[in-house]
């Protein structure tokens, strides 16, 4: 049964849906007065009858769904720019994985830059989290913020544990064992940088916020694979504490 998210609920317990959700409820699946669909709201999913289809669906809660589909580290990803389709790829795949948010950053060497149309990005980018959640049945719909410029910014998303993925270590010492750092923690923060590396100043800010520099592995990856990489790994690793 395909999930929608809802923002706003009356003192009747009843759900109102946005334009977009509407539109495709009424012009796509032609649902009608009294079908059953499920609708999440404040990350809590309810069955729910619809009881209008015009302006907007109005759904009638059922009963509360005991279905949690959220991973128990919430994963903040911090995104160098990307082009475009790279971008957006990394959106959607990580919503899938289950991330808990998305910060662009441009760093030196991205190819990218901000530009005066980045509300629209990222507005789009959120559409993409919106879509990607629900086809994955999340709980929550991850927000993709405004583009960080400065790196010492990142310290309002740092979390119980803050990673640098990167191929170098800071003192050339051996690289950090950073599963064991999975257990017994609610929060996470990896940054990844773009496919032109992370300048020398760049990780001397980083050090400054003690993130700590880890490795994905013996062989360099793309920009769009290590942090889908990574998100599978917590994933994993998530499975083997249920």
């Amino acid at each position: 049964m395909e999930i929608y998210f809802s923002n706003h609920q009356n003192k009747n317990q009843q759900l109102f849906l946005d334009l977009d959700d509407t539109k495709h409820i009424v012009k796509v699946l032609r649902h009608k007065i009294n079908d059953e669909i499920v609708v999440v709201f404040q990350e809590q999913k309810y069955l729910t009858k619809i009881l209008t289809l015009s302006p907007n669906v109005i759904c009638q809660i059922i009963e509360p769904l005991q279905q949690n589909n959220e991973l128990p580290i919430k994963v903040t990803l911090v995104l160098a720019l990307l082009k475009e389709q790279k971008f957006d790829l990394i959106i959607q795949k990580a919503v899938e994985l289950g991330v808990y948010r998305i910060i662009p950053i441009q760093l030196q060497r991205c190819v990218s830059i901000v530009t005066n149309k980045i509300d629209q990005k990222i507005n789009r980018w959120q559409n993409i989290a919106k879509a990607a959640a629900k086809q994955a049945n999340r709980n929550i719909i991850p927000e993709v913020t405004s583009v960080i410029k400065k790196i010492p910014d990142l310290k309002q998303y740092q979390s119980a544990k803050n990673f640098l993925a990167y191929e170098l270590t800071y003192d050339n010492k051996q690289f950090y064992d950073w599963s064991k750092d999975l257990i017994d923690i609610d929060s996470l923060t990896i940054v990844i940088g773009p496919e032109g590396g992370i300048s020398a100043s760049e990780l001397s800010n980083f050090k400054d916020l003690n993130f700590t520099n880890i490795s994905l592995g013996p062989t360099i990856l793309r920009a769009e694979t290590a942090p889908l990489y990574f998100l599978s790994i917590v994933n994993y690793h998530s499975l083997l504490k249920d």
